[in-house]
């Protein structure tokens, strides 16, 4: 394994772990591959509620999932063999097999693409590599030892372990003597030594590593195969030293005979792991690599893909032609003949058609396709003279040129045309799009709205695919014929030149599919570029092409003004003077000034420089005293007035100047008329980026978009053109010296947001901020304070509506922090609205698992969505400020949030959104683990949170009468709403009844606590021979020899899962807790669409219409009631029928009750 200190940052792992027992051979290998992994430089947390201290297994948070969703990170989700389906919803999966497939529980519903690894070489399955074993040596051999004393062991004694069901082997046939092992006894290492050290034999009828701990004790294994021991599947890695496998004589003494071998074999293996271990590391990881690519690219087609359909959908609603529809004439190029390409762009247009969509082709091709509106090419036609007698012929408002083979995308063209209609005063407006990358892949491209700078210097992303008004067209002479290679973007600047940039739009909507276009260095831009630049009064501008397609602009300056280059100087000796140094040796631009603002600096060293720079008595090096304690914003305003410069230039005194004409190029762009500020691109000392251009809203109020990234060309190619941004970084701000003036220099009350709101100002004002990537500076560690909270706060309350909609940037791509040019969560659904529909936005914010917040929260809403009633998103994470004014939600619904920055979310929501805010509480928070409160003060903690983020909200909604009361005072508006049941997943379904011999009796512990199932633990034991107990969710240990059928993640296909057991009635035990007095009665629910009879404890969840038997607490009356309803199973069965229909006629989520949901969630 190669280390590096600029290696990218590995992706996560994830292990899904049972509690930490130490008798449990296999649950220690999943805690100490979460160790191991730690150990060995990587990120592993374990899902657990119960851990081993002395291991290094941190557990899985909430806050860490967010976190490394922020920074773009693919967790590697690790299960153990008995896990079924991905409970944790990961992309990259691995099966760690501990033991054959199902033989304990689960193995079923594996991924096609799960990576396997097998705990021992017997565990491969068929088609898995060989190599991928890793044998994870889990005994103490500190612990499991000789004993000092050889004659401590007593011939022929023995001890036994009857295995996880408690039988296997013949007791009668023990000595009177044999100590049993079991699940709970001996409770400590110690004590199980102790057994084993004084034995001579250890009889088990499981396959466990027990019988090697026995052998390492000295103390003989006997493996009684069978049931509970089907196969040997570890006898490459142990040799089965120590072990017999049976009993015949023979077997027992080679067992004998191989004890001192085993401890040196299992040593072997310590060592041989390491290299397994670096194995799994490898494959998990370049596995979590691909799959980060390839859900970008699934994503986006599956995003088109769902829109499009939605589209469709929306097409044939009765008022979404009811306005005026634009006729659009798109023009087909065709100049290669492909017959087979131009039917594709015809057919997407075709599948387009309909509504509020009107599309006429105007096709020119050399093929001469014989279509109506078809004009054919001949050799040495001019296309563009083509398309112009085409469009001049037509009847269309607006036109758009496409080449065969690009695509519409159904939702992207019907957005188009709906907004068209409403853009009565544009000239010329385009879309976003998607580029085909491969056969069946796609990448975004998603333009920011109009970018002058980004035009220019990349015409081939952003200047094809305009919409353009036809009578505008029409009156400015149809498109140049002289430049066929760039008569688009010639149209573009001619507009420009006539009108400005006023009347030019942006859609943020992907219109067309189309492949990737080579950059090319094309004669007729850079001339069409010189042209406009001279139109505009650059009579001495150039256009160069360092790389084909990309152009930089020199504009031809003839003054030559004098620069204030200005530097606050807060300690940093060294890095100051590599500063001063580079500035000095490497600017060829004479006519400057440096100012070194000294803020109080007592370093012997630091005063003793700044003196000899004094002494120099250059008038070109300045230095200005100040206070310590005064602001630096309040420093800099007061430096530019002692300023001599017609251009300010504020430099980090940790920058290092590498080019020699870095200040010419920064007032290339400053001394043009219309620009603000202007930025460079800062490196760091390892070559990644620090800074290129900021981003509105991105992860706070302003973020860095590719910080600590490669210097490579970006997000279409952001990273190496000049462009137009909202801000730039303050390390290195060019501005003119009478518009920082105009702008009232930097606002102090701003603080760390001073330059970002200056930078705002201007562009507020009408000019344009530019970064330029020609201009690359090395920086160091800058000192720069963090902005606080009231610091962001005061940027929202100023900047807010920008800080949402960032003109730089797109709509659709994610502000979370990391997240930068990734589609965000709800890029690109489209609006029920555009139907006519007045439905209100809702956005809701669920509770984390795969259960939590389905019925309460996502199936309402879905349901909701599905009938038209409400329009919006589910997005678990809660929005920032900026993406919540972004989304501009009516009402916004939460769920269980008390985590401290989930209430200061809330806390902003309340003072910065305009949305209805709804708290939705489904449980007793304060009795229920959360994470990120200490376990000893959990409740209090919990409490006092919910106390202060349900201050914030504007409505209390629980799912109880007893939640009501208990959180009376809470909220001024507490409503309740009792849980109803989603009928989608239950229709059809039906259980079966008097399946089994037995009656088969169902105890439900999912979402139960454990001492719930401890209610009952006598009588479920009691009638173990009674009845066929089936439990679904987690069984205790001690129980599990009394329950017959034990079933887990149940979660996927719950509905369905629950009516193939067949059972003729089911228990519902509630300790008499405030948690469970306030839970709801979904259980009951759900037994009840399926006419299941239910006992269940006589609290106030099951209190009410249900129609179920109750029972107070103790055996004798759970006794009675189980053996009332196994004396009559067919008036159990009346029983379940009169609860199924009074849960299908009362409780269901439909109708009415749909509506009075949805109305609850919305301000009265």
């Amino acid at each position: 394994m190669i280390r590096s200190l600029y290696a990218p940052r590995p992706n996560p792992y994830y292990l899904l772990a049972p509690d930490y027992r130490r008798n449990s051979a296999g649950i220690r290998v999943m805690h100490m591959l979460c160790d191991v992994l730690n150990r060995s430089g990587y990120e592993a947390f374990i899902v657990a509620n119960v851990l081993n201290p002395e291991l290094m297994t941190p557990p899985l948070t909430n806050q860490m999932i967010a976190l490394h969703k922020q920074q773009g990170l693919e967790p590697i989700v690790v299960y153990p063999e008995v896990t079924s389906g991905n409970p944790l919803g990961g992309d990259v999966v691995v099966r760690y097999l501990l033991n054959t497939p199902g033989f304990l529980a689960g193995g079923k519903n594996y991924g096609e693409d799960d990576i396997m690894f097998a705990f021992t070489k017997g565990l491969l399955l068929p088609g898995m590599p060989e190599e991928h074993v890793m044998f994870l040596q889990p005994i103490d051999l500190n612990v499991f030892t000789l004993p000092e004393d050889p004659a401590r062991r007593i011939p022929g004694k023995i001890c036994y372990y009857q295995g996880r069901t408690g039988s296997g082997i013949d007791k009668d046939s023990l000595p009177a003597d044999a100590v049993e092992i079991t699940g709970s006894y001996p409770d400590t290492w110690e004590g199980l030594v102790e057994i084993f050290q004084t034995s001579e034999f250890f009889y088990s009828s499981a396959t466990t590593a027990l019988s090697a701990e026995a052998a390492l004790c000295g103390c003989i294994g006997v493996v009684i195969p069978g049931k509970g021991a089907p196969l040997n599947f570890s006898s490459e890695e142990t040799g089965n030293y120590g072990v017999a496998w049976g009993t015949s004589s023979q077997e027992i003494e080679r067992a004998r005979q191989t004890l001192p071998l085993l401890r040196e074999s299992l040593e072997k293996q310590e060592v041989a792991f390491w290299k397994a271990l670096d194995l799994f590391i490898e494959t998990t990881q370049n596995a979590a690599l691909t799959s980060r690519k390839a859900k970008l690219e699934r994503g986006v087609a599956k995003r088109l893909e769902a829109r499009d359909q939605a589209a469709r959908q929306l097409q044939a609603a009765p008022a979404i032609a009811q306005g005026h529809v634009p006729n659009i004439g798109v023009v087909v190029l065709d100049l290669q003949g492909h017959n087979d390409l131009l039917a594709r762009t015809l057919n997407s247009l075709a599948a387009c058609a309909g509504g509020a969509v009107s599309t006429v082709p105007l096709i020119v091709s050399n093929a001469s396709p014989g279509r109506s509106g078809a004009h054919g090419l001949k050799p040495g036609d001019n296309c563009v003279e083509a398309i112009n007698q085409l469009v001049r012929e037509s009847a269309c408002d607006w036109l758009v040129v496409v080449h065969a083979g690009e695509e519409f995308t159904a939702a992207g063209l019907l957005m188009t045309s709906l907004q068209l209609a409403q853009m009565g005063e544009y000239r010329a407006v385009y879309a976003d799009e998607v580029v085909r990358v491969g056969h069946n892949s796609f990448e975004a491209a998603l333009r920011p709205d109009f970018n002058l700078d980004l035009l220019l210097s990349y015409p081939a992303g952003f200047s094809r695919h305009w919409l353009l008004r036809r009578d505008t067209w029409q009156e400015m002479g149809g498109f140049a014929d002289d430049c066929q290679d760039a008569f688009e973007l010639q149209f573009i600047l001619r507009l420009i030149e006539s009108g400005g940039v006023e009347g030019l739009g942006h859609i943020s909507e992907p219109l067309l599919i189309s492949d990737a276009v080579p950059a090319q260095d094309l004669a007729e831009e850079r001339g069409v570029i010189a042209q406009h630049l001279q139109q505009r009064g650059y009579d001495h501008a150039q256009v160069n092409a360092p790389q084909p397609g990309h152009y930089q602009i020199d504009y031809g300056h003839a003054q030559t003004p004098r620069v204030s280059i200005v530097i606050l100087l807060d300690g940093q000796l060294p890095q100051a003077q590599l500063c001063m140094d580079s500035l000095l040796e490497n600017t060829t631009y004479s006519h400057f000034e440096v100012l070194l603002l000294d803020r109080g600096n007592q370093d012997s060293a630091m005063v003793d420089w700044l003196s000899g720079i004094e002494q120099l008595g250059v008038a070109q090096l300045q230095v200005l005293r100040y206070e310590a304690e005064a602001s630096p914003i309040a420093i800099r305003n007061h430096a530019c007035n002692q300023a001599s410069g017609d251009y300010l230039l504020f430099l980090d005194s940790t920058v290092g100047v590498v080019g020699k004409d870095w200040l010419q190029q920064l007032l290339n762009h400053a001394m043009r008329p219309e620009v603000g500020c202007v930025g460079a691109k800062l490196l760091g000392g390892d070559g990644r980026i620090r800074h290129a251009g900021l981003v509105l809203g991105l992860g706070a109020a302003v973020g860095d978009p590719f910080l600590n990234g490669p210097d490579e060309p970006g997000y279409m190619q952001r990273l190496q053109v000049d462009q137009d941004c909202s801000a730039v970084a303050e390390q290195c701000v060019m501005v003119r010296r009478e518009l920082f003036v105009a702008a009232g220099g930097f606002d102090e009350t701003m603080a760390s947001w001073a330059p970002t709101d200056l930078c705002l100002k201007l562009s507020q004002a009408g000019y344009m901020n530019v970064w330029t990537p020609r201009v690359r500076l090395f920086i160091g560690d800058p000192q720069v304070s963090a902005a606080n909270a009231d610091q962001d706060d005061l940027m929202y309350q100023r900047w807010l509506a920008v800080l949402a909609q960032d003109p730089a940037y797109n709509k659709n791509l994610s502000l979370a922090a990391g997240g930068a040019f990734k589609l965000a969560d709800s890029a690109w659904s489209l609006p029920l609205s555009i139907a006519g529909a007045s439905a209100p936005k809702i956005l809701a914010h669920p509770a984390r698992g795969a259960v939590d917040g389905q019925s309460r929260l996502i199936q309402p809403f879905n349901a909701l969505r599905s009938e038209g009633l409400i329009d919006g998103a589910v997005v678990r994470d809660l929005m920032s400020v900026a993406e919540l004014a972004r989304f501009a939600p009516d009402s916004v619904v939460l769920q269980r949030h008390v985590e401290g920055a989930q209430i200061e979310a809330m806390r902003r929501m309340k003072v910065f959104s305009q949305a209805f805010k709804v708290y939705e509480l489904d449980r007793y928070l304060p009795d229920t683990p959360m994470p990120g409160f200490n376990r000893e003060n959990h409740g209090p903690q919990v409490l006092d949170a919910l106390r202060q983020g349900l201050g914030f909200m504007d409505r209390l909604v629980v799912a109880s009468d007893m939640l009501a009361e208990v959180f009376e005072g809470f909220n001024p508006d507490v409503q309740i709403l009792k849980t109803r049941l989603d009928p989608q997943p239950w229709i059809g379904l039906s259980s079966k009844r008097q399946a089994g011999d037995k009656p088969r009796v169902g105890l439900s512990a999912r979402g139960a606590r454990p001492d719930d199932l401890e209610l009952i633990a006598d009588v479920i034991k009691a009638l173990a021979n009674d009845v066929h107990w089936v439990l679904i969710g987690h069984c205790p240990t001690h129980l599990r020899a009394f329950v017959h059928e034990v079933h887990t993640d149940v979660d996927a296909g719950y509905a369905a899962r629950l009516a193939s057991l067949n059972l003729d009635f089911a228990l519902a035990p509630l300790q008499n807790t405030l948690l469970n007095r306030c839970r709801s009665h979904e259980r009951l629910l759900e037994f009840g669409a399926l006419g299941i009879p239910v006992i269940g404890s006589d609290l106030e969840p099951h209190r009410g219409d249900l129609p179920v038997t109750l029972v107070k607490d103790g055996a004798a009356p759970w006794m009675d009631a189980i053996r009332s309803h196994m004396a009559d199973l067919d008036a159990a069965q009346r029983l379940g029928d009169s609860l199924q229909q009074c849960v299908r006629s009362r409780w269901l989520l439909d109708g009415l009750h749909l509506k009075t949901w949805r109305d609850i969630w919305l301000p009265a």
